[in-house]
This record gives structure tokens, C-alpha cells and sequence, in this order.
């Protein structure tokens, strides 16, 4: 029988494991961070995304003098199901509504985990009338879509900022971090007017109109 000395050994052992354990996870975190990817959803992050992929977007949409659309995405009342189910039901919700516009993207398209419950959908030549069919498939299909969440199916409607941007005039000297800032701040804007609203509500920032 082990006596009082080993057992103490063994527990110390074992929060020093543990302590290990979470430094390792925090290490793959900011590794992931870093590397563009959320570790929650697997998607592209709001590092790669301000810094890589939309400036890119953005100089190649340019060059093309084509638009695009913008469409931020959030689940209504988040905070409700966060109360009931606690945090992991919360991120239940993320992981399932990541899956589900995964599942919807069009190609050409490319999709973000901003922060938190945000996701970003960029439309490739995007002008207002496609902007406008997508946010209908998109929400018309997640109303027919249950989320597992705590054993519970959970029914979800979404909140929605738009924006167009369209092309620099040929011979510009595009600004792209600025433009990158300028076209953030506006699917943010538009998605909390939407909050505001009430949710289930697309808000359009149609600049170009």
C-alpha cells in the first residue's frame, strides 16, 4: 500500500502534467493564431484575413475592376443559449453554424471566423443583386437547420451587415490596409444596426448605390 509520501508524489506529478498539458494547448493556440488559423472552427482568422486574404482580394478585385461583397454574419440571442447551456454549448453553436456555412459557400467564395460568433463571407464579383440573393439562401436555409446544443436541437435565425466595394478608378493609388480597415468597420457596423433591429434583419451598406 502506497503510503502518504508517494501518494503527495503522485499528486504533484499529476498537476505538473496538467500544467503542461495547458501550457501546450496555449502554445498551439498562439501557433494557430499566427498561422492564420481559429482553433475552434478551423477556419481562416481575423489575422490572415485583415493582413493576407483581403488586401488580396482587394488588389486583384482592383485590377480586374470588378466588385465584391462583404457580408458579416452573427447567430441571434448567442447569449441566451450561452446562460442555458453555459460556454461549450455556446461554442457548440459557433462550431455548428461554421459547419453549416461551410456547407453553403459557393465557389469562388471564401469565408472567416472573425471573432467570437462574427463570421465573414466575401462574395467574388460581387454587386448589390447577388449580395442580396445570398443573404436570402443563407438565411432561409438556417431557419430549416437545427444545431445540436446540450442534447437539445436548437433553432437558429442570423444577424447580417453588408457591403459592396467596388473597384479604385483605374490609375489609383490604392490605399489597401486602409481600404481593408475602411470595408471591416463597415460589415460591423451594418451587423450591429442589424442587432439593433431586433436581429433575424439584413442591414446593406451599399456605398456604390
Amino acid at each position: 500500500m502506497a503510503d502518504s509520501a508517494d501518494i503527495d508524489q503522485l499528486q504533484a506529478e499529476i498537476t505538473r502534467l496538467k500544467q503542461e498539458n495547458e501550457k501546450l494547448r496555449a502554445s498551439n493556440r498562439r501557433w494557430m493564431r499566427i498561422a492564420g488559423t481559429d482553433d475552434l472552427t478551423g477556419l481562416p482568422n481575423k489575422v490572415f484575413f485583415s493582413t493576407a486574404l483581403l488586401p488580396q482580394v482587394i488588389t486583384q478585385h482592383n485590377a480586374e475592376g470588378r466588385s465584391f461583397a462583404g457580408v458579416m454574419v452573427a447567430p441571434d440571442n448567442l447569449g441566451d443559449i450561452n446562460k442555458r447551456y453555459g460556454r461549450e454549448g455556446g461554442d457548440r453553436i459557433v462550431v455548428g453554424l461554421a459547419e453549416y456555412l461551410k456547407e453553403n459557400i459557393e465557389p469562388g467564395e471564401k469565408l472567416i471566423h472573425i471573432d467570437g460568433a462574427n463570421f465573414v463571407i466575401i462574395v467574388a464579383n460581387g454587386d448589390a443583386a447577388s449580395a442580396k440573393r445570398r443573404t436570402r439562401q443563407i438565411r432561409a436555409r438556417v431557419v430549416s437547420r437545427h444545431f445540436q446544443c446540450g442534447g437539445d436541437a436548437v433553432s437558429l435565425t442570423l444577424s447580417m451587415g453588408v457591403t459592396i466595394q467596388a473597384p479604385e478608378p483605374a490609375g489609383t493609388e490604392t490605399k489597401v490596409k486602409a481600404v481593408a480597415e475602411d470595408l471591416l468597420k463597415r460589415m460591423g457596423i451594418a451587423l450591429d444596426e442589424a442587432k439593433k433591429q431586433g436581429g433575424d434583419t439584413v442591414v446593406e451598406d451599399f456605398e456604390e448605390e
